[in-house]
C-alpha cells in the first residue's frame, strides 16, 4: 500500500484521527504528511478540520452530525458522559458522580456537547437534566467505531507520557 493509500485507509478507518496520530501510524516525517494531506484534500478524498489546537481528519461524504460526535467520543470525558447517558437521562450531579470528574470539567464538556446539539438540557423542578438528542444513531457510531475509541485513549496516554 502506497502512502497516500495509507493515510485514506486509516482516515476512513477512524474517522476524526488526529495529524499527530497519522504521523505516529505512519512513520512520516511533518511535512512529508502535511505535503500528502494537502494533495488528498484538494482530490476530495478527505475533509481536514482544523482548530486552533489540533488537525482531525474524516473520510469526504461523512454526514456533519456524524463527524461532531465522532470528534466528541474522541474526547475520554464526553465519550464517558455520552455513554453514560446512553443508559438514561441524568441529573448534573448524577454525571458527575458517574464520570467521576470535577463540577467544572462536566460542566464545561456539557456546555459544549449541547451546543453542538449532541445533549439536550432540560429543566424539571429547576434542576437541570441532561438527554441524548440522537441515541440510536451514538449507538450505532459507539458500535461502529469501538475499537479506534479504543486506540485514540491509548494514543492520548502516549502523548502525554511524549510531552513530559
Amino acid at each position: 500500500m502506497n502512502r497516500v493509500e495509507q493515510i485514506v485507509y486509516l482516515v476512513n478507518e477512524r474517522p476524526g484521527i488526529r495529524y499527530s496520530e497519522i504521523m505516529r501510524e505512519t512513520g512520516l516525517k511533518n511535512g512529508v504528511l502535511s505535503h500528502h494531506l494537502s494533495k488528498i484534500e484538494q482530490a476530495g478524498r478527505i475533509i481536514i478540520e482544523r482548530t486552533p489546537r489540533v488537525a482531525r481528519l474524516y473520510p469526504c461524504g461523512m454526514p456533519q452530525q456524524e463527524s461532531i460526535i465522532i470528534k466528541n467520543l474522541r474526547s475520554p470525558t464526553a465519550q464517558k458522559i455520552l455513554s453514560t447517558l446512553l443508559e438514561k437521562d441524568l441529573k448534573f450531579k448524577e454525571l458527575v458522580s458517574r464520570t467521576k470528574k470535577s463540577q467544572g470539567t462536566v460542566s464545561l464538556c456539557l456546555k459544549v456537547l449541547c451546543e453542538e446539539g449532541i445533549v439536550h438540557r432540560k429543566l424539571e423542578n429547576s434542576i437541570s437534566v441532561f438527554q441524548l438528542t440522537n441515541k440510536p444513531l451514538l449507538d450505532s457510531l459507539i458500535e461502529k467505531h469501538r475499537l479506534s475509541f479504543i486506540e485514540n485513549s491509548a494514543n492520548n496516554i502516549s502523548d502525554i507520557f511524549s510531552s513530559l
